[in-house]
């Protein structure tokens, strides 16, 4: 009774973190959701699951929408609303994020980033724990490109912590691929 009295304070805090993301994310994008700019993007992830000395590596996507909020001289605030799907044998990790990016725009079209994101995941082993969701939290960095008015390249690295199981599961996650911007720019 104790375990899921602390499993269910760790669950509220971390909903009460998704909430103060999700709104600042409003606060945001709020000044202009009108004439915003929008983009979507995809890339292909590998995730290690663990922080113990054995490799549990899984493949898959990560998926999302960026919404562009103020700018600040080079400095861009955006709103990421992200997926991720990696999974290896039946075994599968699944997760929804939101959470604000700091974009600095470089010369020459280079973009470095980092962002915080809060969430949920579902984790998927059937021939250990079965299928359990919880809360999650990411740190995320990258670098971006611009190719043309409407593509760039981007790889990025997180760290998560996925608060199922007893936090057994941080996974360090590496993903390369593409954004489409939905206006040049």
């Amino acid at each position: 009774m104790k375990g899921s009295s602390v499993g269910e304070n760790r669950f509220l805090q971390v909903g009460r973190l998704g909430w103060i993301a999700a709104a600042l994310l409003a606060i945001v994008a709020a000044p202009k959701a009108s004439h915003a700019q929008a983009a979507l993007y995809g890339e292909f992830s590998v995730s290690d699951l663990h922080n113990l000395s054995t490799t549990d590596l899984l493949y898959g996507a990560t998926t999302g929408v960026l919404l562009d909020g103020p700018t600040f001289h080079h400095i861009l605030l955006t709103g990421d609303l992200q997926g991720r799907f990696v999974r290896k044998s039946g075994e599968s990790l699944n997760g929804i994020t939101v959470g604000p990016r700091v974009s600095l725009h470089l010369k020459h079209g280079f973009v470095p980033y980092a962002e915080f994101m809060v969430g949920f995941a579902r984790y998927n082993d059937p021939t250990n724990f079965g299928a359990t969701t919880d809360s999650t939290f990411q740190a995320n960095a990258g670098l971006g490109k611009q190719l043309t008015p409407h593509f760039d390249i981007v790889a990025d690295y997180s760290y998560s912590q996925y608060y199922a199981l007893g936090g057994e599961f941080n996974p360090k996650t590496f993903s390369i691929g593409t954004i489409f911007h939905f206006a040049k720019r």
